[in-house]
């Protein structure tokens, strides 16, 4: 199997932003933390399958992996994408997450939900490259990345939506 590129990342503007964020934030603002802080997210997240009943959230993950790119070739073998979790994070102040990565998927990506310009960036620490977060945004990334988020210095909450995408043959 040959990789394409195993370095690009993608980032892009989710044209149902308003409409996903009116939906979801009021369910996620008071979410109680389902993972206990037991992940490199030090902040309160979902279930690992959230929002797999969510018509506008079944719509979102349609479009996100549609976004992501098939890079591997192999003897003409015809691959395809597929979810293999996605979750909820919102960050109240003071909450951060590790560096870490996504391995063993193929690709993984975060979603603005819920944020200002000024909060804390999403940060690929092998690059020193940041992500602003912006309302409506995604980044796809190769889930081999070391990433983190700095601490959350704010009152106000700072949501999420990330999940892991896995590469099969079709």
């Amino acid at each position: 199997m040959k990789v394409k590129s195993r370095y690009d990342i993608i980032i892009g503007e989710y044209p149902y932003h308003q409409q996903l964020k009116n939906e979801l934030v009021p369910l996620l603002e008071n979410y109680s933390d389902k993972q206990g802080r037991m992940t490199n997210v030090q902040a309160t997240m979902t279930e690992w399958d959230w929002g797999k009943d969510i018509p506008s959230v079944k719509k979102f993950k349609k479009y996100i992996l549609n976004k992501v790119p098939v890079l591997i070739s192999h003897g003409g073998a015809i691959y395809s994408t597929d979810y293999r979790d996605f979750w909820g994070n919102i960050y109240h102040k003071n909450d951060c997450t590790y560096k870490h990565n996504h391995l063993p998927y193929y690709m993984s990506f975060v979603y603005f939900l819920k944020a200002k310009w000024y909060n804390s960036s999403l940060v690929f620490t092998d690059y020193d490259q940041k992500v602003r977060p912006i309302e409506g945004r995604y980044v796809i990334f190769p889930s081999h990345l070391q990433h983190h988020v700095p601490k959350h210095r704010f009152k106000q909450t700072r949501m999420t939506l990330s999940g892991n995408i896995s590469i099969h043959e079709s």
